[in-house]
């Protein structure tokens, strides 16, 4: 895998199992079909995302979208994975 291959979301997504879940939950919250949120964000049409939330949540969101190593760590904290399991149901 070359540098130019870490870098994209297709890459990110094998490398992170907790991102159909994600994107699961998003999408339930906004009402969105996941798929589409999906290709929207890969696509970097972060508008539709951002435009349902409050701009404070909009905000935050925008930060983890813009540095894909914080969120990673965000994702991968306890308390996130505490969260994602109740909110799946699982």
């Amino acid at each position: 895998m070359n540098q130019n291959q870490k870098n994209t979301g297709a890459v990110n997504q094998k490398q992170n199992p907790n991102t159909n879940r994600l994107l699961e939950m998003v999408g339930k919250k906004l009402g969105k079909d996941p798929n589409a949120l999906q290709q929207q964000l890969a696509a970097g049409k972060y508008d539709s995302v951002l435009g349902s939330l409050n701009p404070n949540d909009s905000q935050k969101l925008q930060t983890l979208l813009n540095n894909p190593k914080l969120a990673q760590q965000v994702i991968n904290t306890p308390q996130a994975q505490q969260m994602l399991k109740k909110l799946l149901g699982e």
